[in-house]
């Protein structure tokens, strides 16, 4: 039994998922971690995190896709600029949504695919790095610290369905590696300190996210996280006084200074918690 405190890996058998009849795909895509961006009100930023999503697109029609679905997740989720997405595919857009970067997928979907994802909170030499926001000072499930690619894998695992790819900074593919060990990936960009990058050309990203993404659709994913319920959370922030409001929310309990938590049977749910915890608060 898998204990109620900690993530753990399965092995998940299954056949290469170019080998079913219906490829049904996910994209959820973020901005810090696109090729070349060195600041997120960079002018080009939204047409460049387009042409990336628009590489993950075509790469996941390489490989036969039937249905792909993608959700602008960074900042305001009014980023991806709509007149130049690939016309094949349906858009989420808008920034209130209960569900945020994962909103709209269910068991329905075949794959997960991340795009433009960063490291997570006080990440050291991680561009931009944070958890949801710049109130997050760590996010832990079930006792391990995870960031958004983890938080996001886990609301897929809920599911039954795998993230098998992941493109962004190097600490964003190493951290989601950490939970899936065989996830595809495209490391666009290094972050130094902060504040820079050392970036592949926008280019050579958008080659390696398609080369990537139609890579690992073709393969079967033999290993994705899991927690077993009761989930327990626990977001520690920047400032206490954000805890102690927080602390007002029924089912939210104080455990420390700084850092507040709570426990649900469904991860859904517990989803939806940390996003009011971290977003949605205000002084």
């Amino acid at each position: 039994m898998l204990s109620l405190r900690s993530l753990a890996l399965v092995l998940v058998p299954a056949a290469p998922l170019t080998t079913q009849q219906s490829i049904s795909v996910y994209i959820s895509a973020d901005m810090e971690g696109v090729a070349a961006i060195s600041a997120t009100d960079d002018p080009l930023g939204r047409r460049l995190m387009t042409a990336e999503v628009n590489a993950a697109i075509a790469g996941a029609f390489d490989a036969g896709a039937t249905r792909v679905v993608v959700n602008d997740a960074h900042g305001g989720h009014n980023n991806l600029i709509q007149t130049d997405l690939d016309p094949r595919v349906t858009f989420l857009r808008g920034d209130l949504k209960p569900y945020g970067m994962m909103q709209g997928l269910d068991s329905t979907f075949t794959a997960v695919l991340f795009v433009g994802y960063h490291g997570k909170a006080r990440s050291r030499g991680g561009f931009l790095a944070h958890t949801g926001s710049g109130r997050t000072a760590d996010l832990r499930v079930n006792g391990t610290s995870i960031g958004e690619g983890g938080m996001n894998a886990l609301y897929a695992a809920w599911y039954g369905v795998p993230v098998v790819f992941i493109s962004g900074d190097s600490l964003a593919v190493s951290q989601l590696e950490a939970l899936v060990p065989d996830v595809g990936s495209a490391v666009v960009k290094t972050g130094i300190w902060n504040r820079a990058v050392r970036s592949l050309t926008p280019d050579s990203a958008r080659a390696a996210i398609r080369r990537g993404v139609t890579a690992a659709l073709g393969r079967a994913p033999s290993v994705q996280p899991v927690a077993a319920p009761p989930f327990r959370v626990e977001l520690s922030y920047t400032d206490a006084l954000y805890a102690d409001i927080a602390e007002g929310i029924p089912s939210v309990d104080r455990v420390d200074a700084t850092t507040v938590g709570f426990t649900v049977d469904e991860y859904p749910a517990a989803y939806r918690m940390i996003r009011v915890l971290y977003k949605h608060l205000t002084q």
